[in-house]
């Protein structure tokens, strides 16, 4: 077994501004971490292979990547897509680990990773919302959600209301839930999200995408309310968890 740390890929790119947040979410945990520019990587002709390589995990942090002009997350997707060539599906059966938090939970829905039925729009309020939140992990699917209980995590995003195809929905729902894909919901919805969905996995649970960002709520001093327990300054933020579970099947892996 490898001395060495578990690497985590964190992409960046224009418009993307989570990634130092992300970064240290990471290195908390265990991991070392490479950001790398979308752009550099493309024009290295970095491939799978080398991903899987390298990399324990990939990371999509949030942001406004490519200004959202055309959806969000839809150019990051093409350019992953056409770009580089990845399938993260394959990257999963692996052994990788994928997390795509708010921008980067809507490139993975673009690029059809949790099925092509699944789509995100604009919330329903019709405008930008910042605030925190509550959700509950669902099922025991996600790796990443392994043990974890009710989380408070705050969002920040204008399009993260989560819609399922009408056409084919009742089946579609069906297969979700069998394949226990829908394994994080808002205990108050805040969006308009369906079946209060707030993220799904895969069908490994290798694979996480969620509206909330983990990664910001890491230290518990980043909770708007944590001076009302100011002995608790020292203590971990309650995202902090995700990283410690991805941390755990990474080294295991290793």
């Amino acid at each position: 077994m490898s001395s060495q740390k578990p690497r985590t890929l964190i992409i960046t790119g224009d418009g993307i501004n989570c990634e130092t947040e992300m970064s240290q979410a990471f290195r908390l945990v265990g991991f070392e971490t490479d950001i790398r520019h979308l752009n550099d990587l493309i024009a290295e002709r970095c491939g799978l292979d080398e991903l899987s390589q390298r990399y324990s995990v990939l990371a999509l942090p949030g942001g406004f990547s490519f200004g959202d002009d055309l959806t969000s997350g839809k150019v990051l997707a093409l350019k992953m897509k056409h770009g580089l060539g990845w399938n993260l599906q394959v990257y999963a059966d692996r052994g990788g680990l994928v997390l795509g938090s708010c921008n980067g939970f809507q490139a993975l829905i673009r690029l059809g990773v949790f099925g092509k039925e699944i789509s995100i729009t604009t919330n329903i309020q019709g405008k930008f919302i910042n605030t925190w939140t509550k959700v509950s992990p669902v099922g025991t699917k996600c790796i990443w959600l392994k043990g974890v209980g009710a989380l408070d995590l705050p969002i920040r995003h204008g399009e993260g209301r989560i819609v399922i195809g009408s056409n084919r929905r009742q089946e579609v729902l069906d297969k979700l839930n069998r394949q226990g894909m829908m394994c994080l919901k808002y205990d108050i919805n805040p969006n308009g999200s369906e079946e209060n969905l707030a993220g799904f996995c895969d069908s490994t649970g290798r694979i996480l995408g969620l509206m909330p960002h983990p990664e910001a709520f890491v230290r518990w001093t980043a909770h708007p309310e944590w001076t009302s327990a100011p002995a608790r300054a020292s203590a971990p933020g309650q995202g902090l968890v995700v990283f410690e579970n991805a941390f755990q099947e990474a080294s295991h892996a290793r």
